[in-house]
């Protein structure tokens, strides 16, 4: 049986979350959502195919995944990681 490592999951300043976004090709529009810095389109949520605001979106560990931040869409990921 494989075994998983454990999920460790860090808060981090804007200006930080900011710096990783931009490594991962994205950007904050003056609504404050996340679009791709390159076309300007919203980014959506791969869980909950909404847009990602800024506040609310999390970078998830291990992955280049940016979703919004709810109990959903953080146990939709556990599941998947633990599957």
């Amino acid at each position: 049986m494989e075994t998983k490592e454990d999920i460790t999951f860090l808060y981090i300043k804007d200006d930080e979350k900011k710096i990783l976004l931009d490594c991962l090709g994205y950007s904050v529009n003056k609504e404050g959502y996340i679009i791709n810095a390159k076309t300007g389109d919203y980014h959506t949520c791969p869980i909950t195919r909404e847009r990602v605001p800024f506040k609310e979106a999390s970078i998830l560990p291990g992955s280049t995944l940016v979703i919004n931040t709810t109990p959903l869409t953080i146990s939709e990921y556990l599941l998947d990681y633990i599957e």
